[in-house]
């Protein structure tokens, strides 16, 4: 199977965007390892957009992999007055992050003042800049001392794509306010210090823990304060700091445009926090299948994310999602960022996230199961877990993935009882419109989700959007989408709109029952449906503020709309389930 692409050009450059997220500073290798900590620093040129010197820690580099997506991957930047590159390489081992770094697959910058007299303003607007040279996932700030007082006074006014600090040491000036949240580690910090973030957090103080007092947003459990008043080395500060406030959250602005696009320079409103999935504080067994057998052949990577209380079910009642990452992807963001492995432990299913595209495409350039391999993996799924109800398997993916979700849930009605899209290309459009021209199979709930800020610009479907990238909708044939609303409308025995009317909606130019504006975790969305005879539903959803990305609560809202529906395993008829009292 060949995957048709969405235009190469556009493609291309959400690819290349995107692949920067894991690319290696440009610096020049030092000659020596470190003794003490055998690694390998490397010193940078003159960064020319910031003008800053540092040294630089890559785990990637030095042979580190991750099992998880590269959006988790923190990179630390570490300020702690003028050092040189042995003075740099103790103090890695002194605040004793390195592990981490290596399971993370991560990078350190040891970054020295401009001005050798010190750290000042300038080192904050130089920290943007250099941000600036790739997408921001997931920034970590330590400040020690001197470097503390600096991040006190000018960097937490520039926090905004901070998803951590840990600050050793250090004073703030008098009278000194920030009004932009970021969660933050002190360890030997005066009182004033702590003011200054708690206002900064809007939080108020929670509990004590173990030496700490936690200080914490009332809305936002990530705004926090961790404060340490016993006097600590650095390296029991950094474990503490890593525990509390590292491991929790990364952060990245998927609002106006995607993080991969987003220039940190100019998009400077508070980025948003979004959790890190802990697996073992969730109960999920994570399995990694690499280079694993499907149907007894060929060598396919997919990832199984298993609640333990799953396990203890009886046969044939777990419900399973298949979710299909986007465009050249790592299949594992699907179960890092989507919200749906926090999902499976609330409702007790099980979450699989393959690597389903052409080798040639596909992330790692592994083999792809394509859309048999999808359906033989669910048949090996089924024998390996006989919790698995078969009457209640879904299908959901991201962008091409959510593409292909939609094609799939037609050509395998017996196989999928319900099937969402998530900011989904019509990539498959022709495909899909061949086969509901002559659809005789059962209905097909359907569900789609688009933000009014996708790069691609999907919705409004007559390519209106004022956001996205210029042009994209005219000059590329495989974003237009209404084609999947008018095929679902003719397989789910619906009148097929011959032309959209965007006076009936102003995101898909169809009349919607039930069409309100609600909330969609913080943010508002659109919403209706459409209903046959039988009740079998088609659900859209624009949600305002959002780019081409997942959004963790729509996990819940998917979940809403799949629960509603079974699959008659014997005739491959649909099952509507009657909503709870």
């Amino acid at each position: 199977m060949k995957i048709k692409k969405i235009g190469q050009a556009a493609m291309l450059m959400a690819l290349l965007n995107l692949a920067a997220c894991a690319a290696p500073s440009e610096t020049a290798e030092s000659a020596a390892s470190s003794s003490e900590t055998g690694i390998t620093l490397e010193e940078s040129e003159i960064d020319e957009a910031s003008q800053l010197q540092y040294f630089t820690y890559d785990a990637m580099k030095d042979g580190f992999t991750s099992s998880r997506s590269n959006v988790l991957t923190p990179t630390f930047y570490i300020y702690a007055g003028q050092k040189t590159e042995e003075e740099a390489e103790e103090l890695l081992a002194e605040i004793g992050l390195l592990p981490d770094v290596q399971q993370w697959a991560g990078q350190a910058y040891v970054i020295n003042p401009l001005d050798k007299e010190g750290y000042q303003a300038e080192d904050a607007e130089a920290f943007i800049k250099l941000l600036a040279k790739a997408p921001v996932k997931n920034v970590k700030v330590i400040a020690l001392d001197e470097g503390a007082t600096f991040a006190n006074n000018y960097l937490a006014k520039k926090s905004y794509p901070i998803a951590g600090m840990m600050l050793y040491g250090g004073d703030v000036e008098a009278d000194s306010t920030s009004t932009t949240p970021v969660p933050v580690y002190l360890s030997n910090a005066g009182e004033a210090v702590t003011d200054f973030y708690t206002s900064a957090n809007a939080a108020e103080e929670q509990l004590e823990e173990d030496d700490l007092a936690i200080y914490q947003n009332q809305d936002n459990e990530f705004q926090q304060v961790v404060v340490n008043a016993e006097e600590k080395t650095v390296q029991e500060a950094y474990a503490y700091a890593w525990e509390h406030v590292f491991s929790k959250n990364y952060r990245m602005h998927n609002e106006l445009t995607e993080f991969y696009m987003a220039d940190v320079s100019k998009y400077t409103e508070p980025y948003p926090f979004v959790g890190v999935p802990d697996f073992e504080e969730l109960g999920i067994t994570y399995n990694q299948m690499i280079a694993e057998p499907v149907n007894g052949e060929g060598a396919y990577n997919w990832y199984e994310y298993i609640p333990e209380a799953t396990m203890e079910q009886d046969e044939k009642t777990v419900p399973l999602i298949v979710t299909l990452h986007g465009f050249a992807n790592d299949p594992r963001l699907q179960g890092d960022a989507s919200g749906l492995t926090e999902l499976a432990v609330e409702e007790n299913l099980i979450v699989v996230s393959p690597e389903w595209q052409d080798k040639e495409v596909n992330f790692g350039g592994v083999e792809g199961l394509g859309e048999e391999g999808v359906l033989n993996l669910i048949e090996d799924l089924k024998e390996k877990y006989p919790q698995i109800d078969p009457s209640r398997i879904y299908l959901t993916g991201l962008s091409a993935g959510g593409s292909k979700a939609t094609l799939m849930g037609v050509k395998y009605p017996g196989v999928f009882a319900a099937v969402a899209a998530v900011s989904a290309p019509g990539v498959d459009k022709q495909e899909l419109t061949a086969i509901a021209e002559t659809y005789a199979g059962p209905e097909v709930p359907y569900l789609y989700i688009c933000g009014d800020h996708d790069n691609f610009q999907m919705i409004p479907v007559d390519g209106s959007g004022q956001f996205g990238t210029p042009g994209i909708f005219q000059n590329d044939p495989n974003v237009d989408m209404f084609p999947f609303i008018q095929a679902y409308q003719k397989i789910n025995k619906l009148e097929a709109a011959p032309q959209y009317d965007m006076s009936s909606n102003e995101f898909y130019g169809v009349a919607l029952d039930n069409q309100e504006w609600t909330t969609l975790g913080e943010k508002q969305m659109l919403t209706g449906t459409l209903s046959n005879q039988s009740g079998v539903m088609m659900k859209l959803a624009a949600v305002k503020d959002l780019a081409h990305w997942n959004y963790k609560p729509e996990a819940a809202f998917i979940w809403d709309f799949f629960q509603d529906y079974q699959r008659n395993t014997e005739n491959g008829e649909l099952i509507i389930n009657s909503p709870e009292e």
